[in-house]
């Protein structure tokens, strides 16, 4: 019998894991497997005070340390993004649950298409809340139009105010 696939779709960064424990524990009730497509724009950079200092040197005519800084963001971004990488990964493999991920630099709604063309045994489609959440990330009328297949838009819990 095959295994049901669930696909986690993320935005690359810092919280690229918030909503991961909810696919893993939805993973091991199904007995499915998670495959994880993290999307995010090349050089992007994450903090105003790097913006800053980029528009700064630009205004300054120092290119070079423009590009130093877009680089260092970079490399910091596939860093950060790698660990986490990794650490779904172990989780994974703690509790039994088959994973694979594939990292993608393009518009989130193409990069899921692509994803779900190149991947059929997909099942389910379930949107990080740093996707869902934010409505400059991802047109959800526009992705239940584009995909077929069931979407869910994980979000984070409200927490109680005192």
């Amino acid at each position: 019998m095959m295994k049901e696939k669930l696909l986690f779709v993320t935005k690359g960064g810092e919280d690229c894991d918030n909503g991961f424990t909810y696919i893993l524990e939805l993973a091991k009730t199904l007995n499915a497997a998670i495959a994880m497509l993290m999307v995010y724009s090349k050089n992007a950079m994450q903090t105003y005070e790097d913006v800053m200092a980029a528009v700064a040197f630009a205004e300054a005519g120092d290119h070079a340390m423009v590009k130093e800084l877009m680089q260092g963001e970079e490399k910091r971004l596939k860093e950060t993004v790698n660990k986490k990488v990794e650490e779904m990964a172990e989780r994974c493999r703690e509790n039994s649950v088959p994973f694979t991920y594939r990292i993608d630099a393009d518009e989130t709604i193409t990069s899921i298409k692509h994803f779900l063309k190149n991947s059929p045994g997909v099942d389910m489609v379930l949107l990080s809340p740093n996707l869902s959440e934010n409505k400059k990330e991802i047109d959800l009328k526009k992705l239940i139009k584009n995909i077929t297949k069931p979407i869910c838009a994980i979000s984070v819990p409200i927490k109680a105010e005192a």
